[in-house]
């Protein structure tokens, strides 16, 4: 399961954040540390993803460390099949040691490219979904900076009727 998600983290901005990810029985952990020297602040991972049609929005499962952390859905242009070069992304919360389950809608996901807002991106069309991530920036860290341990679970599609 490790195997399917790939670290991108703030290195390829210069900055020194560090990132792992590793099969647990439970799903994956994504653990490391939020670093600032360099104008660095993040650490994420990725995967190739498809979701059916008829998704509205993702759930996510997961036991936190009290951090935020970013759900991002990469998506394609419905026409060209290109991927687009922003992703969507929307914030849930974690509380140190306990397991949360929550469900985010796509009209709560926001556009962005390199850390800024894309006003005028299409909204989420879940058949044009090509990959999800999970995102830690200094912004949703607790403290900042320092370290951090996610345990994902799951991520699943939520449809209409559930």
């Amino acid at each position: 399961m490790a195997g399917d998600w790939r670290i991108v983290n703030d290195d390829v901005m210069g900055g020194v954040s560090s990132a792992r990810v590793e099969t647990i029985d439970s799903g994956v952990r994504f653990s490391g540390e939020i670093r600032l020297e360099f104008d660095g602040g993040f650490a994420s991972m990725r995967r190739p993803a498809s979701l059916p049609a008829q998704a509205t929005g993702l759930q996510v499962q997961a036991r936190g460390d009290g951090n935020r952390y970013r759900l991002t859905v990469y998506t394609r242009d419905a026409t060209s099949g290109r991927a687009w070069p922003f992703s969507h992304h929307a914030v849930f919360a974690t509380a140190p040691g306990a397991t949360t389950v929550e469900r985010l809608h796509w009209p709560q996901f926001r556009a962005s490219f390199r850390g800024r807002a894309v006003p005028d991106a299409p909204p989420i069309g879940a058949a044009d979904v090509l990959g999800l991530g999970i995102m830690i920036t200094k912004a949703e860290h607790a403290a900042g900076a320092g370290a951090f341990v996610l345990e994902l679970i799951d991520i699943a599609p939520v449809l209409a009727d559930t």
